[in-house]
């Protein structure tokens, strides 16, 4: 039993190491329609049931007011629908806001993460997606074409911030999927 938790704790560790690895390079990830999205499909051997109250308990866990966190259930369907904030330490964003999806049917799951917005210390709400890739591409032509030391420097310290916050919201994404695969995987109850 010993070795089946560590086993399941390592390929959780794996699966955040893989993904963060991939967030690290200043992009958000984007669906065919220039979306921010972030998705998971694993297939575990339980029932629908047992991965929809896993997911329930999940949500408990992670956001504490399971009533504030659950937009929409349907336990005969399988799905779940959380609108929630998850706290964000990025130069722009104080909190990101989103919407995650968990569908479970016998034997697998799947998660989807999108309508995201960042949310800075003054309030104010930015939609996010392709603008902030199109913002980082933009910065790296700059700084590639500027010619002067004082100049070249504000470039990349703009660009540096733009990447960090991209980074950081890939991160906390990232995080909240690994964080529901290790409760969904889980043999026992929390």
């Amino acid at each position: 039993m010993l070795f089946v938790k560590k086993v399941q704790f390592l390929f959780v560790i794996l699966f955040l190491v893989s993904f963060c690895s991939f967030g690290q390079d200043g992009y958000l990830r984007l669906d065919n329609q220039k979306k921010i999205v972030y998705t998971d499909v694993a297939t575990l051997e339980k029932s629908k049931d047992v991965l929809f109250q896993n997911a329930q308990k999940w949500v408990v866990k992670t956001f504490g007011n399971y009533e504030n966190a659950v937009a929409s259930e349907n336990k005969q369907s399988g799905k779940l629908v959380l609108k929630s904030y998850t706290p964000l330490s990025s130069p722009s964003f104080e909190y990101l806001r989103y919407t995650m999806t968990v569908d479970c049917e016998d034997n697998k799951y799947r998660v989807t993460i999108n309508e995201v917005e960042g949310i800075s210390k003054s309030q104010s709400v930015t939609p996010l997606g392709k603008k902030q890739n199109d913002e980082i591409l933009e910065k790296e032509i700059l700084l590639k074409t500027e010619s002067g030391r004082k100049k070249k420097s504000i470039a990349e310290e703009s660009l540096n911030q733009a990447k960090t916050d991209n980074d950081q919201i890939n991160q906390a994404m990232y995080s909240l999927l690994a964080s529901l695969k290790l409760v969904m995987s889980a043999d026992s109850d929390l």
